[in-house]
């Protein structure tokens, strides 16, 4: 999953993210270049189903994004 940041004049600086409460680690469950930002997949995997929110702290004011997980496994 990436997401991207852009400016609003200026430069974005990136800070801290966090799926609901949960603070993300850089490197750990995410990467960040040039402005966007990739979730890794196990952060992903980890989640349960159901509807989170993404916040993503920079200098020009907070950015959020809803993300839904849900399991897309054929069964049968």
């Amino acid at each position: 999953m990436v997401l991207t940041v852009t400016a609003d004049g200026g430069t974005v600086t990136i800070g801290d993210i966090y799926i609901g409460e949960d603070k993300l680690t850089k490197t750990t469950d995410y990467t960040e270049s040039e402005g966007k930002i990739t979730i890794k997949k196990g952060t992903l995997d980890d989640l349960d189903e159901g509807k989170y929110v993404v916040t993503i702290k920079t200098n020009q004011g907070d950015a959020t994004a809803t993300i839904i997980v849900e399991d897309t496994t054929e069964s049968g």
